[in-house]
């Protein structure tokens, strides 16, 4: 009777060390596809941004007062939105890097 009990607590150790497990992988990929949709967001605004300051600078051109840009307050808070996107997309790569980096054993508990 012994001998079957701790058969079926060995069993039951491990159903839940591997329920853990393949918990704690999902987890990862989730994070890991958000960081990898909310990037490819990131990237679209930026690009976005840069094609706004981009027609700034060229009305500025047509205009004949390109020496303004340094000075023009509509190209300078473009400027700072793409600075500030660029900040938050390489934080979200360095947290996808790390995401990534982690493997599933680590973030287990071992079981008692």
């Amino acid at each position: 009777m012994t001998t079957s009990t701790r058969f079926w607590g060995r069993i039951s150790d491990e159903l839940k060390s591997a329920s853990e497990r393949a918990r704690h992988e999902a987890e990862r990929a989730v994070r890991m596809g958000v960081l990898n949709v909310d990037l490819v967001s990131l990237r679209r605004d930026r690009s976005r941004t840069r094609a706004m300051l981009g027609e700034r600078v060229l009305a500025l051109w047509s205009e004949q007062k390109l020496e303004g840009v340094a000075s023009d307050p509509e190209a300078l808070r473009l400027r700072t939105v793409v600075q500030s996107i660029e900040e938050r997309i390489a934080a979200k790569e360095q947290e996808l890097s790390t995401v990534r980096a982690r493997t599933p054993d680590a973030e287990t508990p071992a079981p008692s």
